[in-house]
């Protein structure tokens, strides 16, 4: 499983990447906090939204092989 959630976290971070550079492609710059609090979905919402997910799956990762390193 700890596999899977691996490839998962860095398929999400690659996914914020993307996102992050589409925006500055599109927009010409790269993150602008006030888009979180539009209504409709934003560049700056996707990118947080991948970003979280893919630490959130890598340090659930890290957690669990800590755990079993101490034991």
């Amino acid at each position: 499983m700890s596999k899977l959630e691996s490839r998962i976290s860095a398929i999400f971070i690659m996914l914020a990447a993307l996102v992050y550079v589409d925006e500055i492609v599109k927009e010409g710059y790269g993150f602008d906090p006030l888009d979180l609090f539009s209504p409709s979905i934003t560049h700056e919402k996707l990118f947080v939204v991948f970003l979280a997910l893919g630490l959130f799956f890598g340090w659930r990762r890290r957690r669990e092989r800590k755990k079993r390193d101490s034991l």
